[in-house]
């Protein structure tokens, strides 16, 4: 019998699967083992620090491993209209990717992809580490401005989301407020617009650390809702 599709994508990218599956691995060990490492400072900075260059490099510029709402967007829409697992097995990396973000949910919440596994805020954070290196003076946002400023991602998830419903093309334009497709999938090699965009985020992120992260990332806010149900905190 014809091996399906998806079996045969997973076969093609068992370099990288073995990779993925490495890296999800350390990320366990270095969960579970947060408390003795936070008490070394210097230690689980140059821990988090090559972690996430590891999550930029190879993970995402590497290997393509950047989560998107899009793909959200798309579970849901397939809820809806007849749901198959061979649709979403089609991307081994991306799979195995989301698998760990749902079962981190339960006893991390989003703090795993956001903080640990997304290229893009890998990249976000690891030049925000050199802009401090540098004598960059950091933007401390006032907690009242923050509360009102985060209020822009949820807008953007719910408004994709809803579009998707009337119109997936329209939903995939507005789903451009990520950089991620421009920065990490295309590697900034894209028409002057996105890549314009794109590094207008990432200079926002030199003065105030993850700045596209706390306030214009949809696939951050839409990762937040179901992270409030964590059955614990482990984090």
């Amino acid at each position: 019998p014809a091996v399906p599709l998806w079996q045969e994508f997973w076969l093609k990218k068992i370099p990288g699967i073995a990779i993925v599956g490495a890296m999800l691995f350390v990320l366990a060990l270095i969960l579970f083992g947060q408390e003795a490492l936070v008490r070394r400072p210097m230690l689980w900075r140059r821990v988090r620090l090559g972690f996430l260059a590891t999550t930029l490099f190879v993970l995402g510029w590497g290997l393509n491993g950047q989560l998107s709402v899009v793909q959200v967007v798309a579970f849901l829409n397939a809820l809806l209209s007849g749901f198959r697992w061979e649709t979403f097995l089609i991307e081994p990396i991306i799979f195995l990717i989301w698998s760990a973000v749902a079962l981190g949910l339960l006893f991390w919440g989003r703090g795993v992809f956001c903080g640990w596994l997304c290229p893009f805020g890998a990249l976000q954070e690891l030049m925000n580490a050199a802009a401090q290196r540098l004598g960059v003076r950091q933007i401390a946002v006032p907690q009242a401005l923050h509360e009102r400023l985060w209020v822009i991602k949820y807008t953007l998830f719910v408004a994709i989301v809803a579009l998707s419903f009337y119109s997936m093309e329209q939903a995939l334009i507005l789903a451009e407020v990520e950089p991620f497709k421009t920065a990490i999938s295309m590697r900034f090699l894209r028409a002057w617009p996105f890549v314009l965009f794109a590094l207008a985020v990432l200079a926002g992120g030199l003065f105030i650390e993850r700045f596209y992260c706390r306030y214009l990332c949809p696939l951050g806010a839409g990762l937040a809702i179901p992270a409030k149900l964590k059955i614990f905190d482990w984090l």
